[in-house]
Formats: C-alpha cells, sequence, structure tokens
C-alpha cells in the first residue's frame, strides 16, 4: 500500500508563474517585493472572491452614505434643530473616530481576525443611526454621529480584505470597484437626500434610517459569509504579546494627540475664540502629543503603527498619505460639505432635491474617469501617471471654485465636473499604492493610516474652513445686508426680523417682516450672497497651496510595476492541500 502522498487540490486553479527576483539579490530588495514573488501562482478568482468583493464594497458605499447624504442636508438640518455653531460636528464628529481609531483597528485586524474587525463596529453604527434619526437635539444628533463613527475605521480592514483576496495586479481593480460602490452610493445618498428633505420638514432623518440598513445588512453580511483562514502572519499570541504588538504607547499618543488637536480645532471653528483657553489647552497638548508620537514612531521602535517597513521602497508611503490627506481636506470639508452650501446661498437652487440633482455632476464624471484610471492602471502597471494628471485637475477645480460668484450659476457646473474628475485619480489609486508599501502583515495597519491621514485632513479642513467662513460672515454679514436693506428704505427696526428670515429661507417669514417690499427684498438677498460668495471664495483659496504641494510631490512617486504580480496573499477559493490515503 502506498503511503500517504501530499497533493496540491488546486483544480486547475492554479498556474504557477516566473519570479524575477534572482538569489543574488534576494537580500538587497525590500520586503514587499521579495513577498510579491513568492508563492507567485495564478490562483482562478471563483464566486467567493466576488461575492466578498461585493460585500466590501456595499459596506463601503454605506459609510460614506452618511457623509454624502448629511452633508448635502446640514443646511436643514440647522432649520429645524438650530445650533449651527455647531453642526460642523455632525460631520467632524465621525471624522474625529476616524482619525483616531482607524489604525489601530487596522493593526488589530492584522494580528487577530478581520471578521470580527469586519462585523463588530456596524452594530455599534446601527444603534448610532436610530439614535440619530430620532434626536430631539443637536446634542444627540452629534453624539448618534459618534457611534456611526465607530464603524468608520473599519474601512481600512475592508480594504485590507478587498487587497489580499485578489492578484497583487488587481489591487488597483479591487479599489477600483469599491469606489464604484461608493460612487453608486454618493448618487443615490445625494439624490436620496434631497428628495427625503424636500419631502418634509424632518425628511432628512430619514437618511439615518436608511443608514441603519446599510449598517445592519453589512454586519450580517460579514458575519454569516465571510470566513478567512487563520491569519499567516501571526501564530497564537499570548494577550501580552498582542499588546505589545498593537503599539500600546504608539496608539496612546496618536488617539490622545489627535482627539485634542481634532477637538480644539472644531472648538475654534464656531464655539470659542482662539485665544481661548478651551481652543489653545487642547490644541498645544495635542500638537505635542502628536510630536511625541512621530519621535516615538521613528526612535522608539521600527515596527509599530508606522513601521520602518513601509519607507524601504521610497518615497512612495509617505507622499500617498500626504496625497490622501489633501483629498480629504478637499473632500469632506469642501466637496461634500461646503459645496452644497455654497449652490444654495449663491442662489443657485433653494430647495434639497435640485441641490442633489446638480451635484451629479460631481458624482458621474468621478465614477467614469475611475473607471478609466482603473484600466490604465492595470494594463499599464502604472499608478503615477494618472496620480499627477488627476491632481493637476484637483489643483485647477479649486482655483476655479475659489473665484465663484452668484452669477455663475452654469459654469458652477463645470467646475464641479474639472474637481471630480480630479478627484477619481486619488480616491482610486492611492490606497493601492500605500498598500504596495505594506507587507502582508501589516496590509491593514497601512490602510488604516491612509485613511485616518484622510479623516484627519477632512476634520481639519472642516474646522479651518468652518473658521474662515464663519469670521468673514460674523464680521460681514449682518452690517452689509443692514447697509442694503436700510438704503432700500426699510426701517433699521426691521433688519434683526429680515436677518432670522434670510437665514431660515422662508418665504413666508421674508414676507412677514413688517415694511418689507419686493425691492428691498431684492437688495437684501443680492448683498447677502456676494457676502457667503466671498466667506467660501476665501474658503477655498485656504486649500490651493496644499493642492499644489501634493501635486509637485506626486511627480517624485516611485513605480510599482514589478510588484503587480499573480500573487493572491489570501484568497476565499477553495485552494488548499490536502492529503490522500
Amino acid at each position: 500500500m502506498e503511503k500517504n502522498l501530499e497533493q496540491n487540490h488546486i483544480e486547475n486553479a492554479i498556474e504557477p508563474t516566473e519570479s524575477p527576483v534572482s538569489e543574488e539579490g534576494e537580500k538587497s530588495v525590500p520586503l514587499v517585493l521579495k513577498q510579491a514573488h513568492e508563492n507567485n501562482v495564478r490562483i482562478k478568482l471563483g464566486w467567493r472572491s466576488w461575492l466578498i468583493m461585493g460585500l466590501c464594497c456595499f459596506a463601503l458605499a454605506g459609510q460614506l452614505f452618511v457623509f454624502a447624504a448629511v452633508g448635502n442636508s446640514i443646511a436643514f438640518i440647522v432649520r429645524e434643530l438650530g445650533e449651527p455653531e455647531v453642526a460642523g460636528w455632525i460631520i467632524q464628529g465621525p471624522l474625529l473616530i476616524q482619525s483616531v481609531l482607524s489604525p489601530s483597528v487596522g493593526r488589530l485586524s492584522d494580528i487577530l481576525d478581520r471578521k470580527w474587525m469586519a462585523t463588530v463596529p456596524p452594530l455599534i453604527a446601527f444603534a448610532g443611526a436610530v439614535l440619530s434619526a430620532k434626536a430631539p437635539n443637536m446634542s444627540t444628533l452629534i453624539g448618534g454621529g459618534m457611534l456611526i463613527g465607530v464603524a468608520l475605521p473599519s474601512a481600512s480592514v475592508l480594504h485590507a480584505i478587498q487587497a489580499e483576496i485578489m492578484p497583487l495586479k488587481y489591487r488597483a481593480v479591487a479599489n477600483g470597484l469599491s469606489f464604484a460602490g461608493v460612487s453608486a452610493g454618493t448618487i443615490a445618498a445625494a439624490l436620496g437626500a434631497g428628495a427625503l428633505t424636500a419631502q418634509s420638514f424632518d425628511g432628512w432623518r430619514n437618511i439615518y434610517w436608511i443608514l441603519a440598513g446599510f449598517y445592519g445588512i453589512s454586519a450580517l453580511g460579514f458575519l454569516t459569509l465571510y470566513w478567512p483562514e487563520a491569519h499567516p502572519d501571526y501564530p497564537d499570541m499570548s494577550w501580552k504579546k498582542i499588546t505589545w504588538e498593537i503599539d500600546p504607547i504608539g496608539s496612546l499618543l496618536f488617539m490622545s494627540g489627535c482627539a485634542l488637536t481634532l477637538i480644539a480645532l472644531n472648538w475654534a471653528g464656531g464655539t470659542y475664540t482662539w485665544s481661548n483657553p478651551h481652543v489653545m489647552a487642547p490644541l498645544t497638548t495635542g500638537l505635542v502629543l502628536l510630536l511625541s508620537f512621530g519621535i516615538y514612531e521613528w526612535r522608539g521602535r521600527n515596527d509599530g503603527l508606522v513601521a520602518h517597513v513601509f519607507f524601504e521602497s521610497g518615497p512612495n508611503f509617505p507622499i500617498g498619505i500626504l496625497g490622501f490627506t489633501v483629498e480629504g481636506w478637499i473632500y469632506y470639508s469642501a466637496v461634500n460639505t461646503v459645496a452644497p452650501q455654497q449652490i444654495l446661498n449663491l442662489g443657485f437652487e433653494t430647495d434639497a432635491w435640485r441641490i442633489s440633482v446638480r451635484q451629479l455632476a460631481y458624482a458621474f464624471p468621478t465614477l467614469a474617469t475611475s473607471a478609466i484610471v482603473t484600466a490604465w492602471a492595470t494594463k499599464k502597471k502604472d499608478l503615477t501617471r494618472p496620480l499627477i494628471c488627476t491632481f493637476l485637475l484637483f489643483v485647477a477645480g479649486t482655483a476655479c471654485w475659489a473665484t465663484l460668484n452668484p452669477n455663475q450659476k452654469n459654469i458652477q457646473i463645470l467646475y464641479t465636473v474639472i474637481i471630480a474628475i480630479g478627484q477619481a485619480g486619488p480616491l482610486t489609486l492611492i490606497v493601492p499604492l500605500i498598500q504596495f508599501t505594506a507587507p502582508h502583515a501589516f496590509l491593514s495597519t497601512a490602510s488604516g493610516l491612509a485613511y485616518s491621514g484622510r479623516a484627519i485632513g477632512g476634520a481639519f479642513g472642516s474646522a479651518v474652513l468652518n473658521v474662515i467662513i464663519n469670521n468673514h460672515l460674523n464680521s460681514h454679514l449682518a452690517p452689509r445686508i443692514t447697509s442694503a436693506a436700510t438704503s432700500a428704505g426699510l426701517e433699521a427696526s426691521s433688519v434683526p426680523q429680515l436677518l432670522t428670515a434670510l437665514d431660515s429661507g422662508s418665504p413666508n417669514l421674508m414676507d412677514a417682516v413688517p415694511g418689507i417690499n419686493e425691492t428691498m427684498l431684492a437688495a437684501a438677498v443680492h448683498e447677502r450672497r456676494w457676502v457667503y460668495a466671498k466667506a467660501y471664495n476665501l474658503a477655498w483659496w485656504s486649500i490651493f497651496p496644499f493642492a499644489v504641494l501634493t501635486t509637485i510631490a506626486m511627480c517624485f512617486l516611485k513605480g510599482v510595476k514589478e510588484l503587480m504580480t499573480e500573487k493572491v496573499e489570501a484568497t476565499v477559493e477553495n485552494v488548499k492541500k490536502k492529503e490522500k490515503p
């Protein structure tokens, strides 16, 4: 009788490929390049891979839904709940949670298990969405948003899952598909938010009920459908070893520093002045802690959250983080939050539905450009040229929006298309670019740092833009409207009621202002639009230098062609070794 023979149970799923890494040069090449050519075999992708890919895309679409839908509806939420000075926390709260937790969540999934890190956070976000839908005041809404934010750090886990179940050469495809899902979610969010908000005074609450559905389905999907094999890079470890591997010192410094800095910036955006101790104390402490984090990761250990292995293959990691941070700054603060308000307050559209339809000029070009960029990157194995070209358009689009005025209702659509095409490149290719700097043992950690950078950029950007906009409005809006209205003949005693009516957007309240007529109202509305236009222009110009700096940095990226191999790092297909008697 023959002895047990070990056979590969592959069923024509795997074809071997050659590795260009010679034995002589093996010791001198970066670890990521070595791993890209180890066990470099071709695995045919089956229904399991595409099922998990689709589930990841769905979950990521749900995560962006809150920003796209709620961002388009902030002005209308404020009309019901009031407290505009803290309204920025509706978006910044979830971004704060993502900024603080993304690297640590990514590190945990690298060390322990991706399944539960993809399943549990959406359950917490489900509770937050329900709480937000029922919120009686702005404080409760912001608190619910914080719970929703707990799901956002799992984006790093989802992108790691997508990357490791596909061949390395298809990483741009994996991220492109997730971007397609996110774009579809954005379009649905924009149209849905507009329709729901226009339906009734509190129609925005239905946005959160839909969001609860997204998170509930995501959690159930990963719980029942995703069954990864045991982690190949980390054997069973003691709790002491696990605690050390997640970099407790670095994590504590990063989380506390990031949280304090962002809280200070958000308070400076409307609640307190810059010189107030509520701003200066946490800002100073937070920046010192972040500086300490950088020094510790540099000199304290080489395998922490910012592992030194990320820098082995050149400047791609820091440039990628910079690019994603600036992209987050522009998207979350300007495109997603300021642009809809700009359309409303410059008089281009007057209701949420029409604003949402107008914003489709962003969604569709972004989706189409992403498909083109993905195809180019995969076929040519080139991520650098598409990033440079799209960032150039990013710069152009930022300059266009920084000059927008109330007389440019139609050209605003063209400006939206330009910045949409520009944003497609970084959203499609920066995550794969950063992932190509990380060995598999740090894959989710690298993705987490990318998304943390993006969220930090968004939170910083929202805070800075709120400060710029609010400072200009606080010093110019009331005096300019008062001057315009009284010059047109309105009694000074009626001006406070006029200001309240204009802020509400209600035609009935405007008509109820004592002594008002069409000429007076037109003069006040005209002046209000130009004051808002100037405030928004200043906000957009504050972004411009960072967009230029990032575009220049993109020119120094290193190619990743040698890393785009057939290797699949953690397939979910039925490809394993079996023993036959």
